[in-house]
């Protein structure tokens, strides 16, 4: 057994299984986790693509983007989806079958800072929110967004059952509010003038955006085990994608186009206070199903936390550790420093989601009866992967190029390259060529012992 993975197993009341495989007696049908997929895929970020959508494409290019860039999503969550149903173990600890168990330590720390980056941003957007529902006098922007980080890390503490426990109130409340919401709106504007409209901003290419699509939930895409670890059967997890990924998301970045082709606003709490009149009980149920999101960004961050931290000399529990990076996440948005974290953010989805990429080749063709825990508990695993680390570098090489200066290195040619192919589709695909070429050549994965 590997030494000093020490949050208290069998003991801990909050034992949420962040280093151990999530065992039989916890794993969950589809539907019963459809709630947690499909309020994984609803934040405010995404109707804010859909309007990013509506502002530069016309209404028939916004389907086609809308439907490309979700089937991309799909297919990517299936595939890393599989391995979390098949390991039943978290995405950072699925790392160390293709990174090693040093190098997977990067990824971790790589994730976690990209997630509770997240969860500061989030909480930001719920401060500002309530400020836009009970205005200014009502108490300072910074003092609702601590109130709002704190009340998410709490369900975020509690682990999977506190996320799934929520979603199950917040989903059902936002579908009904979001029908009521369109069904308004289809009486007020007629459907024909939407579906006629063209941009109703500065037109942008129809890749840009299904690169807008993807880009938008790519990076949980790679840490979809995180929940398809509690699957029964890859049957389970591969319908839980299908609900998160395409029929959980399209309706909601269709509703964000549909608001800004309608109203030329995609803020939905401004639409539905002062276009819509739906009152200040349907801006509430907007934070409530924003929530679980949240809890995601910060659980599968402390995920990433507990893969640095396993093997080490420090002893912690999972609750705890949460509670200190919500802490940290909500410090850095409550003092501004999340406005220049944004950059960062930026860069971080130019390289985790190229993390697919090694993910599927190693799982699927190279190493396909070497994802099993008895190798980590024998310590059996190789420190360093150089095969998956060197791809996954290169395709983080790629990414940056492909990205604009100043946040990446901005290489002319791949920048365009990137208003063809969404950038985190070719990391991926980098990613796994590489892996394929390397691994036969370097072939030092091989388990220790």
């Amino acid at each position: 057994m590997e030494k000093n993975i020490t949050p208290v197993k069998e003991k801990e009341v909050l034992n949420d299984y962040e280093a151990t495989p999530v065992p039989d007696s916890e794993h969950m049908s589809w539907l019963s986790q459809g709630a947690v997929w499909i309020g994984a895929s609803f934040c405010l970020a995404a109707i804010q693509t859909g309007g990013i959508l509506a502002n530069g494409l016309s209404f028939g290019q916004s389907i086609i983007a809308i439907l490309v860039g979700s089937a991309i999503l799909t297919v990517l969550a299936i595939f890393m989806g599989i391995v979390g149903a098949q390991t039943h173990l978290a995405s950072a600890m699925n790392s160390r079958f293709s990174l090693g168990i040093k190098g997977s330590k990067i990824f971790g720390i790589v994730v976690a800072f990209s997630l509770f980056g997240w969860f500061g941003f989030q909480a930001d957007m719920f401060g500002q929110t309530v400020v836009t529902l009970l205005g200014i006098h009502t108490a300072p922007q910074v003092v609702w967004t601590i109130i709002g980080g704190t009340a998410m890390m709490i369900t975020a503490i509690v682990g999977y059952k506190g996320i799934k426990a929520l979603s199950n109130v917040a989903v059902p409340l936002l579908f009904v509010l979001a029908m009521a919401a369109l069904g308004i709106t289809l009486a007020r504007v007629p459907f024909a003038s939407i579906t006629s409209k063209g941009p109703v901003g500065v037109a942008i290419p129809l890749t840009v955006g299904i690169a807008s699509v993807v880009g938008n939930n790519a990076v949980s895409v790679v840490i979809v085990s995180d929940f398809t670890r509690y699957s029964k059967t890859r049957k389970d997890a591969i319908r839980g994608c299908i609900l998160g990924y395409f029929f959980g998301y399209v309706p909601i970045l269709l509703m964000g186009a549909i608001f800004t082709y309608s109203f030329n606003n995609w803020n939905i709490v401004e639409v539905m206070l002062g276009e819509l009149n739906l009152g200040i009980v349907a801006a509430i149920v907007l934070i409530l199903a924003q929530w679980p999101t949240n809890d995601n960004s910060l659980y599968s961050s402390v995920l990433g936390v507990a893969n640095v931290l396993a093997g080490t000399r420090i002893k912690y529990k999972r609750w705890l550790l949460t509670l200190i990076v919500g802490i940290i996440s909500i410090a850095f948005s409550a003092i501004g420093l999340v406005d220049h974290y944004l950059s960062f953010l930026s860069i971080l989805t130019a390289t985790i989601p190229a993390m697919a990429g090694v993910v599927i080749s190693d799982f699927f063709f190279l190493n396909k009866n070497g994802y099993e825990f008895e190798l980590i508990e024998k310590k059996k695993l190789a420190d360093w992967n150089w095969s998956g680390i060197i791809s996954w570098f290169l395709a983080i090489f790629m990414g940056l190029c492909m990205t604009a200066a100043p946040t990446g290195l901005g290489v002319p040619a791949l920048v365009k390259l990137a208003g063809v192919v969404p950038t985190p589709i070719v990391g991926v695909i980098v990613a796994f060529v590489c892996n394929m070429v390397l691994y036969p050549l370097l072939n030092k994965r091989a388990a220790k012992g």
